[in-house]
């Protein structure tokens, strides 16, 4: 009987400390919305924290004047995100199949890569798409973001590909399949929930990316979604709706994709849990 009581407070206190989480991590998206909703008057005389009467004029005029970018920073999150994923994996079935020292250089090279802060290369990466005539262009920026994400691709798809076992491989090359038969037709099928954690994770980062825009963008119309949030504080004050308005569109896109692939998204993580390169 006591250890039945003990049962039923652990079960309790569980599902306390999973409400108290929920509430905190739901709590800035209830500011968000309230505040998203709420006319010019309203966000003048009522505090944040308070809803008041609703009303869609933040957010259409929000729409309206972002809608040019979020098509610039889905182009870019959807390229960048696809080439990171595929290339990545195509350079992880390589370091897969041949171990060498000369490779686990390579591959350890590429994981450092991953880490290298964005300022470091800021002037580097500035000449270089000046003199490539790509600087200030969808191209360039592109260009830019894959320079950084593609060793993470490389890097996430090596960790998927650990837990692949390689009888399935070795099966296939007995039977006389080469290098990118192996590739197209058992490697991609097998880590297919991993290929779409890599493009999911590489689509968030580049959508919220801030700083390689900031450097390698000057016009306003090659503006992404991150750039045109900042927009909307101003330096003499701020209009919460518009501000919360733009927050809560910029959102939309990447919520969308992780609601549609979540469960993939999920099956690879659990994948990732059970592997990785030693």
């Amino acid at each position: 009987m006591p250890n039945h009581y003990l049962r039923i407070t652990r079960r309790i206190a569980h599902h306390i400390v999973l409400i108290v989480l929920a509430i905190i991590w739901l709590f800035p998206v209830y500011v968000l919305v309230i505040n998203s909703l709420k006319s010019t008057a309203s966000v003048l005389t009522t505090p944040i924290l308070f809803p008041a009467a609703s009303s869609l004029t933040a957010i259409i005029t929000v729409s309206r004047a972002i809608s040019g970018t979020l098509l610039n920073s889905l182009i870019i999150a959807i390229s960048v995100a696809a080439v990171s994923a595929i290339i990545g994996s195509m350079a992880a079935y390589y370091f897969y199949r041949a171990t060498s020292k000369i490779n686990d250089v390579i591959f350890t090279i590429i994981a450092i890569a991953t880490f290298i802060p964005y300022e470091v290369t800021a002037v580097p990466l500035i000449k270089l798409l000046i003199n490539i005539h790509i600087f200030d262009s969808l191209p360039g920026l592109i260009f830019s973001f894959l320079i950084f994400f593609l060793p993470t691709g490389a890097l996430l798809m090596s960790i998927f590909l650990a837990v692949l076992p390689r009888s399935a491989i070795e099966s296939a090359r007995i039977d006389g399949a080469n290098n990118w038969t192996i590739f197209s037709k058992v490697v991609f099928p097998l880590t297919y929930p991993g290929l779409v954690s890599t493009f999911i994770f590489v689509f968030i980062e580049s959508w919220n990316n801030f700083f390689i825009p900031l450097m390698t963008t000057n016009t306003p119309n090659i503006s992404t979604v991150s750039l045109v949030l900042q927009s909307y504080t101003g330096g003499y004050g701020v209009l919460y709706n518009d501000s919360f308005a733009a927050a809560a569109v910029a959102s939309v896109v990447p919520l969308v994709i992780f609601v549609l692939l979540g469960r993939y998204f999920v099956r690879g993580l659990m994948a990732m849990g059970n592997g990785a390169k030693g």
